[in-house]
Formats: C-alpha cells, sequence, structure tokens
C-alpha cells in the first residue's frame, strides 16, 4: 500500500495506548517496517530469519504500556516500554520472562518500536521515545 503524505511541516502526529482492538494495524505495520526497513542492511533470509525474535508483544498492551501514534488516522507507528524482564521479541519468541522488574535496580525497557515505512523521518520514533521515557518516569 502506498500512502500519499503531506510534507514534514504540516505532519500532525497524534498518539494514545494501544488496545487488543489495534492488534490487526499494528501486526501490519511490523510486518511493513521489518520487510521494507531491514532492507538496506539485511539479506532476505536474514529479514526472515528476524521475524522470529521481532513483532508484537501483548502483554506491553495489556500493561497499558505501548503507545499507537497516527497521522490523519493511518497508524504510523507504534513501541512501548516495559516494566517486566524480557528484553526483546513478542508473543512467540523464545525466551520470555513476564517477571516484573525491581525498578530501585532496574531501569525499565523500551521495546517494539516500529515506523511504518511511508512516516520515516518524521519524529514517529523520536515521539515514541519521548513518551516511553515520560511514562516510566512517572511510574
Amino acid at each position: 500500500m502506498h500512502w500519499s503524505l503531506p510534507k514534514m511541516s504540516t505532519i500532525s502526529l497524534h498518539h494514545r495506548l494501544a488496545t487488543r482492538d489495534d492488534i490487526v494495524a499494528l501486526t501490519a505495520l511490523m510486518n511493513a517496517a521489518i520487510h521494507e526497513l531491514q532492507k538496506p542492511f539485511l539479506t532476505d533470509a536474514q529479514i526472515a530469519s528476524s521475524r522470529t525474535i521481532m513483532g508484537l508483544d501483548t502483554q506491553l498492551i495489556d500493561d497499558g504500556t505501548y503507545f499507537v501514534v497516527e497521522q490523519d488516522g493511518l497508524v504510523a507507528g507504534c513501541g512501548g516500554w516495559s516494566r517486566r524482564a524480557t528484553l526483546y521479541g513478542g508473543d512467540r519468541s523464545p525466551g520470555r520472562d513476564a517477571a516484573p522488574l525491581d525498578p530501585a535496580k532496574d531501569a525499565a525497557r523500551v521495546r517494539a518500536m516500529y515506523t511504518h515505512p511511508s512516516f520515516t523521518r518524521r519524529g514517529v520514533g523520536r515521539l515514541i521515545l519521548a513518551l516511553c521515557e515520560d511514562a516510566a518516569r512517572t511510574e
């Protein structure tokens, strides 16, 4: 799918917490990002292999720590932070650990940030990172 986007100066990004109703749209965004944005760096076989450790972690949605960024009703990006021991990966990734981190000694973890290929270089990732940092800091 190709989207025609306004110039950077006219882009207005909006954010909200993700819900389970977003899973289909988020999965499509992640698949597009994984497939397109890794091409300059990885072979097709490496991209296919990366899907084992990349994808949606619904625990982040359930914890209320996963954000959706939209522009004019289109999902431009997503990402979140975690207070759990799992470092990376989606629901089907090996080695997951839902144990809570100890905020007295463990830093929160920024997780699963994806930008749709049509929205790169428009501040989506920067916004998600700021949202994660602010939310984790206030908890």
